[in-house]
């Protein structure tokens, strides 16, 4: 929180990020021990067993195809509202609108659900580990109030805050791998784990739906692209490297699960104790205090996924604010740290309200509430993966840049997009299972999706009505960075978002 730089009025803070911190925070956002003590485990019990870390690479590498895209439109659009953005350019303005919404819709559910899931596990954590017993609501408030501050000041201390929670957490879960390598050798690792018959047996559908939804948040990368340092070269080098940092640990983590139990007994183990499989693994393996410790982690993990999503979430707020799409207040930031504060705090206060709502009557914080809106927002955020892929193919293909590869525009994005929509189709088959719930309303939260879509797609058409100029302007990078690139000799994004 250096204060050092102070921000334009309604801008968010030029310069700010590094590679490094925007690393920080799209990876915090994943949760990698969270996901790995839910939805590693869960694949495991309900999916395709031993098959896990077999699917886990197969969705890293549908998802490194989408990048591959992903990032030629953050060398060309710079635009904290990334998705909608790129669909704005790729499909079109109405299109644009409909993706806006679905993100505003998706993100929010996510933070409410990573919410809920923290609260419910501090309050089980705190109270075995360490004899805190406090209720659920505490916990939430707390949480509550400390993103509250931090997404107040520079999106730089948030970093830091992420880094070290992050560090954490990595460090334990590589303990255990380490543990699981040292005791049953290499050959422990059995390479059956990569076999197509495991890979594509029974469960293959879930785990990879559950795979996908591990994934979730690393795409934010573009969000702070204003924000960088040298955005186009810094949103690219983030977005990789956060891509194979989170598929190596989960292929190394989840093998290191399977071989603790051994591949014919792990499934069986998984399915009898979910919640304790990892523990006790960990127990086995490595043992003293790391177990206890890593219980403690899946709640710092969770606040760190909270604080990211949040950040995440605003950004979308400023973002279409900014261009109509949202009421303009949203789009205020600080003058001094040029921080999102009303966009910020208008998300806040949606939390705050489905909280308090659960809490008055008497719902499961993590049974309802966190399953119900983390679910919605998995399969939202999917969705959104899959149209900017679709998007990156139309853009190209509208433009026909000469000298631009096939492969990385048209080719890559393209089958990025078939793959993810496999996700989604069987995200949508098994949308119970990734909530874990039989109540009938909590599965039928997917049809907010196509509501918030039809809505986007009708507010977009009554600002083309209504302000024409801020229309045509959907989706476009921020005036000043364009004149900073034309300050540096760049290339601008005028002359590339003009078509020939």
């Amino acid at each position: 929180m250096s204060g050092s730089r102070a921000a334009a009025p309604d801008k968010l803070e030029r310069g700010a990020m590094s590679v490094t911190d925007i690393v920080f925070f799209v990876l915090a956002g994943v949760a990698p021990m969270g996901v790995v003590v839910a939805l590693t485990v869960l694949a495991i019990a309900l999916g395709n067993g031993a098959g896990v870390p077999g699917t886990y690479l197969i969705a890293g590498i549908v998802l490194a195809l989408f990048a591959i895209g992903y990032v030629r439109m953050s060398r060309r659009v710079t635009n904290a509202g990334a998705f909608y953005a790129y669909a704005t350019k790729g499909l079109g303005h109405r299109a644009g609108g409909a993706t806006a919404y679905i993100a505003v819709l998706a993100y929010n559910a996510a933070t409410i659900g990573i919410l809920g899931a923290l609260a419910f596990f501090a309050n089980q954590v705190m109270n075995s580990v360490l004899g805190i017993d406090m209720p659920w609501q505490a916990w939430a408030a707390i949480a509550f109030a400390i993103v509250a501050v931090l997404s107040y000041f520079e999106v730089t201390l948030s970093a830091k805050v992420l880094g070290l929670a992050l560090l954490c957490e990595v460090s334990i879960l590589l303990a255990f791998d380490v543990g699981v390598l040292l005791h049953n050798g290499f050959h422990g690792f059995s390479l059956d784990v990569f076999k197509p018959s495991i890979v594509f047996g029974p469960g293959f559908g879930v785990t990879l739906m559950l795979a996908f939804g591990s994934y979730v948040g690393f795409e934010a990368t573009a969000l702070y692209g204003e924000e960088a340092k040298n955005p186009h070269k810094a949103v690219p080098r983030a977005t990789y490297i956060a891509l194979a940092v989170i598929t190596g640990f989960y292929l190394l983590t989840t093998w290191a699960a399977i071989s603790a139990y051994g591949v014919n007994h792990a499934q069986a183990a998984a399915g009898a104790d979910p919640t304790g499989f990892l523990f006790a693994a960990n127990a086995k393996y490595v043992g003293g205090f790391t177990t206890d410790a890593m219980q403690l982690l899946v709640i710092t993990s969770l606040f760190a996924a909270f604080l990211a999503f949040h950040c995440n979430t605003a950004r979308y707020h400023y973002a279409l604010a900014r261009d109509g799409l949202l009421p303009k207040a949203l789009s205020h930031t600080h003058p001094k740290y040029g921080s999102p504060i009303i966009a910020s705090a208008v998300q806040l206060a949606i939390v705050a309200i489905v909280v308090i709502a659960f809490a008055v009557a008497g719902q499961n914080p993590y049974l309802q509430m966190g399953t119900a809106f983390y679910g919605l927002g998995v399969l939202g955020i999917v969705l959104l993966q899959a149209i900017a892929s679709t998007a990156v193919v139309g853009f190209f293909l509208k433009r026909k840049e000469p000298g631009v590869s096939k492969w990385g525009t048209i080719i890559a994005p393209s089958l990025g997009a078939i793959g993810l929509t496999t996700g989604l189709v069987f995200m949508i088959k098994y949308y119970p299972t990734l909530t874990g719930s039989k109540e009938a309303w909590i599965n039928a939260l997917p049809w907010l999706l196509v509501a918030a879509a039809a809505l986007g797609a009708i507010v977009a058409t009554v600002l083309r009505n209504r302000e024409p100029a801020e229309y045509q302007h959907m989706g476009d990078e921020p005036a000043d960075l364009i004149q900073g690139e034309q300050r540096l000799g760049e290339p601008t994004r005028i002359e590339q978002l003009t078509p020939a």
